[in-house]
């Protein structure tokens, strides 16, 4: 019976800064393919996905592959971080002058059904990467990896400039922020009703995106001035 040999990917499965990934010193042209190879083969889910694909696609070797990321999984972690990264910049250049977390919720919201459109193959494997995470990482994934690597709700709007101002006398700020984000986490749950069947999640979205208003606007009454 032959075993599968465990490799040792542990350096790099350790926190890092994408920016400096040792991967990013690769010619553009040819990182770019890498990046759209895997991302294509992981939107399959991760068990589905093959390296060997991703390098016949992108035209590299598969030692090169592991060179860089130690494992599948390495790699995985990468994308997900790449992933995320571009998503969370993209949000922040929205947001970074707004003081109403409402709003920056509605913004964030709104940001995330463009991009489905206009980058179906980077939101695909997110919606992919989130059903997988406990797979792949069963004890938890590394501390630099967002809890929700599609959304990014929590992380954007707790780095904005929210105005205490805002909620009404005798509200304290931070218990309001917990109330709204433990009211958008149940949201962000049933958008994830259908799995990771992306399509489903497509159709169901305006239907959620009008719920959504509605509790931000019960939000608004309960809490604002």
């Amino acid at each position: 019976m032959h075993v599968p040999r465990k490799i040792d990917d542990s350096e790099y499965i350790q926190p890092y800064d994408v920016k400096e990934h040792k991967f990013m010193t690769m010619e553009e042209e040819k990182r770019e393919r890498v990046i759209e190879s895997a991302l294509k083969e992981f939107a399959k889910g991760y068990a589905a996905a093959n390296t060997d694909v991703i390098v016949k696609e992108s035209g590299i070797s598969k030692g090169l592959i592991f060179h860089y990321f130690g494992s599948k999984r390495g790699l995985f972690l990468f994308l997900v971080k790449y992933a995320s990264d571009l998503i969370m910049t993209e949000y922040e250049t929205y947001i970074s002058e707004s003081r109403d977390f409402l709003d920056n919720i509605r913004i964030v919201s709104k940001q995330k059904a463009d991009l489905s459109v206009r980058s179906p193959l980077l939101f695909g494997f997110l919606v992919k990467a989130q059903f997988a995470m406990k797979e792949v990482f069963p004890g938890g994934p590394p501390d630099d990896v967002p809890s929700s690597p599609l959304i990014g709700i929590e992380q954007v709007c707790r780095k904005s400039n929210n105005d205490k101002a805002l909620f009404k006398e005798g509200i304290e700020r931070e218990k309001a922020l917990n109330i709204i984000m433990w009211t958008i986490n149940g949201f962000i749950d049933s958008l994830f009703r259908h799995g990771d069947d992306l399509e489903e999640f497509r159709a169901q979205y305006d239907d959620r995106a009008n719920e959504l208003e509605a509790y931000l606007q019960m939000l608004r009454q309960i809490l604002y001035r």
